[in-house]
């Protein structure tokens, strides 16, 4: 008898408007759960999503090591998305900021009062030629960070990149920032664990080499501590890495790459035997066609980087990694940033100032062996969280945190999805936000959106009884 006498009926999926509409369904649908269960179902909802299966990319790097099912791997978008909630899955054709709509490529428009912009980074493995010719075909030694949609559920290709190398030269190679992965997609530390055991008992030959191509100068480019391990880890273990090299082309029917020196324009052509390469990405163009992204902002959302708020749109707002703020693109990041559009958004719809505040944390999992991890956990300006690289020698620490990640990361993303719980920081207990933040404009701030009117007003509503008004006693009949 738990629903009974519940009257609440799912939002219509076909309506003109929505009181808030989300653009993306990993991050996305997450928060359109958060946001319905902290406001009771209040507001109309409306997530339009373009891929229905999302791959869990925290989980990748135990996911090739098959110590995580790619049933856990690989997860329906829908789950996120509760049964009030309306969704669909489209693409979004175009962005209409100044009519508070967007348009479907189906041709649907939807307009919206408040718009939640989650749709990450725009991977295009075709901006390097002959790559996805590679990765598609599970006999060849050529690896990306996800399974290709053509892959049936019996092919698994994945873990070869770690244990099938034996001879010739391997490649990691890392494409221009911004890139999905950033430090948590770096693998690399395992494989080379993994191939000094190989080398010792004979599987992998002494003729063999491993180079690193990284198209930046750096591994990590908002936390100069993390960089520096990454680079002090490499050369400690004999890792070359070239700087400054961005993998241009694959020829997979010669086990040729072809890698430009983005400095000098020099090109030269090497042969493999394993490749490994990182997502390249392309600016969203719906975005920049609608000035939401522009130069100024990298081609990533424009968004003010405390609230979250987009910068000229006081109605949209940014999660994830299509925001353009300078802090390393993680999933734990994206999670911090739910709750503060989760915060922000219902403020913006009851015409309050935005006090929630996203203090550029990020956390992403560095592997430096095949039982070990440590964390990168750092904040905006080069502060790091206590938590920042602890044990990073690969001590006792570092395996049992390995160990509980490897056990129960899994299942704990699962329940993410669930809301089963509200996720990282607080997880059992929902984020709150006191600290107000300034408002730009105080002389033009509404009395309505005042905080203190707000609170006197909040009390008032919620009284049990009805409130009588102050009698004035100086006044006379």
């Amino acid at each position: 008898f738990g629903g009974l006498g519940n009257k609440r009926k799912p939002t219509r999926k076909d309506l003109d408007k929505y009181e808030v509409v989300i653009v993306g369904g990993n991050l996305g649908a997450i928060f359109s759960r958060h946001l319905d269960d902290d406001s009771h179902g209040k507001y109309s909802t409306m997530v339009v999503f373009d891929q229905p299966i999302n791959q869990s990319g925290p989980l990748r790097l135990i996911y090739e090591q098959q110590r995580c099912a790619k049933t856990d791997y690989l997860i329906n978008a829908k789950l996120a998305i509760n049964m009030y909630t309306a969704s669909e899955v489209a693409h979004v054709e175009k962005f209409l900021p100044e009519e508070s709509a967007i348009v479907l490529k189906t041709g649907r428009k939807i307009g919206y009062n408040q718009l939640v912009v989650a749709m990450g980074l725009k991977e295009d493995v075709n901006l390097v030629p002959g790559l996805e010719e590679a990765w598609a075909d599970v006999n060849h030694p050529v690896y990306m960070p996800k399974d290709h949609s053509s892959w049936r559920s019996f092919h698994h290709p994945y873990p070869r990149w770690h244990y099938n190398f034996t001879s010739g030269d391997a490649f990691f190679c890392i494409p221009p920032y911004p890139y999905p992965g950033e430090v948590g997609g770096l693998n690399f530390f395992v494989s080379n664990e993994v191939w000094k055991w190989h080398a010792s008992t004979g599987k992998l030959s002494p003729k063999h080499s491993f180079t690193v191509i990284n198209a930046n100068d750096t591994f990590c480019k908002y936390n100069e501590e993390t960089d520096k391990f990454i680079k002090e880890k490499c050369e400690k273990l004999g890792i070359k890495v070239d700087y400054g090299w961005n993998l241009k082309s694959v020829d997979k029917n010669k086990q040729e790459a072809v890698f430009e020196n983005l400095r000098t324009g020099q090109k030269e052509t090497r042969h493999y035997g394993q490749l490994y390469s990182l997502f390249p990405t392309k600016p969203h163009e719906s975005l920049v066609q609608a000035g939401l992204a522009n130069k100024d902002s990298n081609f990533l959302l424009d968004v003010n980087r405390t609230t979250l708020q987009h910068n000229k749109y006081k109605n949209i707002f940014g999660i994830g990694d299509v925001n353009n703020v300078p802090t390393t693109k993680t999933f734990y990041g994206g999670f911090h940033q739910i709750h503060v559009v989760r915060h922000n958004i219902q403020r913006n719809l009851k015409g309050q100032t935005l006090n929630a505040e996203y203090t550029g944390y990020s956390k992403s999992p560095v592997y430096l062996g095949q039982n070990s991890l440590t964390f990168s956990a750092h904040y905006y300006d080069q502060k790091n969280s206590f938590s920042h690289l602890i044990d990073k020698s690969g001590g006792p620490i570092s395996n049992i945190r390995y160990y509980i990640w490897g056990k129960n990361q899994k299942k704990r993303i699962f329940n993410w999805y669930l809301k089963k719980s509200w996720g990282p920081p607080t997880f059992k207990l929902k984020k709150t936000f006191r600290k107000e933040l300034a408002p730009a404009t105080p002389s033009a701030e509404k009395k309505d959106a005042n905080p203190i009117y707000q609170a006197v007003k909040r009390v008032v509503e919620e009284a049990p009884g009805k409130v009588t008004p102050a009698v004035d006693h100086t006044k006379k009949n």
